[in-house]
């Protein structure tokens, strides 16, 4: 029982990472960061990734 919420948890959280990619727009502050294999250091992007989201000022 134990595992199978283990593989579920694992699943979501992955899940939330990909959904948060697909939102980041080609181009804006948080993706040429992506890209550098670094974390946007914007603090509306700082605050976004807190909540687990990405900045709807920078990637709209």
């Amino acid at each position: 029982m134990k595992l199978t919420a283990i593989i579920v948890t694992a699943f979501a959280m992955a899940a939330s990472v990909f959904a948060a990619d697909a939102k980041i727009k080609e181009g804006s502050c948080c993706d040429k960061a992506k890209k550098a294999g670094k974390e946007c250091s914007h603090p509306c992007c700082v605050k976004a990734a807190k909540e687990g989201k990405v900045c709807a000022k920078c990637n709209s």
